[in-house]
């Protein structure tokens, strides 16, 4: 915990440094946006500086030539005058010979002088322009030299900058405090590791003397904890084995009474599974005794149910069952097409029918795969065929296939809790080359072999059950309480397996498993003969051509499958689906069935 804490104050340390960085960052942008402002006022004044050096030099340059021109002017005219008097006035008896050369004189050094005077007035006139210029650059250099000068807020943005600079550098000092707490705390941790494996380490040493000290307590008493062990995995096994059983038993019942569904009975399930004593069995029959620690066991359990079953069997009716036979109509009472006073187009709705429900591999059917036995050819090519699928169902407003019941249609009666199958057929009728005796008429021919659409004599299908089983629960109370069951067609395993089978390998006593083979193996569905009279099934030998497979199974069942593969109806399998559709006329379901009344 100090790490993990040490390690969040680091972690905390860091995230406030980086926070710092970012605003030092910012704070450096507007300060160097400062400097550089201030750089470029300097530069600017050194500008302005130079400039006004060279008018004030141009100044002085004028007014020393203006200074100069006068002084020229002067010498000029002072040099005129001079020589002007130099020159006699009276030559002679001449009133003044020399007046014109005087004139001339003084006139050139009047011209001269006019024209210095003008060029030092036009200098002092230059000069005193410059001078103006000159003012005006300091008056503005002056009010720019205000405005761009440090003002007291830049000088306190530099010390903030100061400052902040000063928090980044603690910030900085703050983090490396805290990796120095984190690293002492890391150090304290492994020092605690370290004490730990020692620990570890030791108890290891005396675990390893403890397991040599008790393995040689167990190699002096080898031969009795061998036998004892065996026997111990012997009883196990067997006890195992029983409470399987027991189990089994218990959900048989129930199937065959609808009588557990309750949750005191679904207790009774809970009860055998919860067991841990296998209970009384004297005079080799199990008995519904209790032990002095509250646990009747198995066998009291089993006897309980015997002793229900042996007067539920007779109250029931599972003693006195009603037994019927009855023919129902795919056709007809399923697809809803006309087979009384049929039409071309009634016959052309069912070979529609029969040609949609055609599949070109019936191993691709997940329930077909798993519940015809031996369907997939040797050579493991695709198993072309028809495949119908529909539903029953035991309810008074509707027909046996879940429709509401019309004329022509049957069904049974749910006045009785359960109606289950003792036998099953199928009727091809209009089959044509199917063995056209009965048992009235021995004397009949053979199959008609050379009609247009003969198929071979002795069609095989498919009936399985895929859904869930449903019964009514026994009305004793005048209720009807619907129970469903997924059963599981299972084998029973072999105890022994005296011939060594090769489903059957392991050894019965082992450690790792009560039963000598898998013991939820699936039990399939083998195919049976299919007839194109019904009144096969109702000769003086009406098992016949029936098919036990389903004995028990109830005939309410959420989904039901007719397969009927193409090889059982000729050797070209598409010639014999395409014959078998313009054939046959109607394909129907015979049940054999019994009823317990369950009152």
């Amino acid at each position: 915990m100090d790490s993990q804490q040490a390690q969040l104050a680091l972690l905390e340390s860091g995230h406030a440094y980086q926070v710092l960085q970012q605003r030092m960052q910012r704070e450096m942008q507007v300060f160097n946006e400062l400097i550089k402002w201030h750089t470029d006022t300097k530069q600017w004044r050194k500008d302005e500086i130079e400039q006004y050096g060279e008018l004030v030099a141009k100044q002085s340059a004028l007014e020393n030539t203006a200074i100069s021109f006068d002084v020229q002017a002067e010498s000029f005219l002072e040099t005129g005058t001079t020589i002007a008097e130099y020159m006699p006035k009276v030559v002679g008896i001449a009133n003044d010979a020399t007046s014109s050369a005087r004139g001339a004189a003084f006139n050139t050094a009047l011209w001269g002088y006019n024209i210095s005077s003008a060029i030092g007035l036009a200098a002092s006139i230059g000069a005193n322009a410059l001078n103006k210029d000159i003012e005006e650059i300091l008056l503005e250099f002056d009010a720019q030299i205000n405005e761009l000068g440090f003002s007291y807020e830049q000088k306190q943005q530099y010390y903030e900058y100061e400052l902040l600079y000063r928090e980044l550098m603690a910030a900085h000092f703050e983090i490396a405090q805290r990796a120095t707490d984190f690293q002492r705390a890391n150090e304290q941790v492994r020092n605690l590791l370290a004490e730990a494996n020692d620990i570890m380490a030791a108890r290891e040493t005396f675990r390893m003397r403890a397991a040599a000290q008790v393995s040689g307590y167990r190699t002096n008493d080898l031969t009795f904890r061998t036998f004892r062990n065996e026997a111990l995995e012997q009883y196990r096994s067997l006890y195992d084995l029983a409470g399987r059983y027991t189990y089994l038993a218990a959900k048989s019942y129930d199937y065959e009474t609808g009588l557990l569904g309750s949750p005191a009975g679904q207790q009774v399930l809970a009860d055998i599974v919860a067991a841990r004593a296998l209970g009384d069995l004297s005079d080799d029959q199990p008995q519904a005794t209790v032990s002095s620690l509250g646990d009747a066991g198995l066998a009291g359990t089993l006897a309980q149910l015997n002793a229900d079953f042996s007067v539920a069997e007779g109250r029931l009716g599972i003693n006195n069952p009603d037994p019927y036979g009855t023919l129902f109509s795919l056709r007809g009472e399923l697809f809803r097409i006309r087979t009384d006073g049929a039409t071309s187009s009634d016959d052309d709705a069912w070979k529609q029918t029969l040609q949609q429900h055609i599949v070109s591999d019936l191993m691709a059917d997940a329930d077909v795969a798993r519940y015809c036995n031996n369907l997939k050819k040797a050579d493991g090519s695709a198993t072309p065929g028809i495949v119908l699928s529909f539903s029953s169902t035991i309810e008074q407003t509707k027909n046996f296939f879940g429709l509401p019941a019309a004329a022509g249609d049957h069904s049974y009666s749910p006045s009785s809790y359960a109606t289950k199958i003792s036998s099953a057929g199928i009727v091809l009728d209009g089959y044509v080359g199917m063995d056209p005796y009965a048992i009235e008429t021995p004397d009949a021919g053979g199959p008609a072999t050379s009609a247009a659409n003969a198929l071979r004599a002795t069609p095989y299908v498919y009936l399985i059950p895929c859904g869930s089983d449903r019964m009514l629960a026994p009305p004793l109370g005048d209720t009807n309480t619907l129970r469903t069951w997924t059963v599981h067609d299972q084998a029973l395993p072999l105890p022994y397996n005296l011939g060594a089978s090769a489903f059957n390998t392991t050894n019965f006593f082992n450690a790792n498993g009560t039963l000598s083979e898998q013991p939820w193996i699936l039990r399939k569905h083998q195919a049976f003969r299919a007839v194109d009279d019904p009144a096969f099934f109702y000769s003086i030998i009406p098992a016949e051509y029936t098919n036990s497979r389903l004995i028990g199974r109830s005939v309410w069942n959420t989904q039901w499958k007719i397969v009927i593969p193409a090889y059982t109806l000729l050797n070209d399998e598409q010639e014999g689906l395409d014959r078998f559709v313009e054939s046959v006329q109607d394909i129907k379901l015979f049940l054999r069935t019994y009823s317990h009344s369950g009152n």
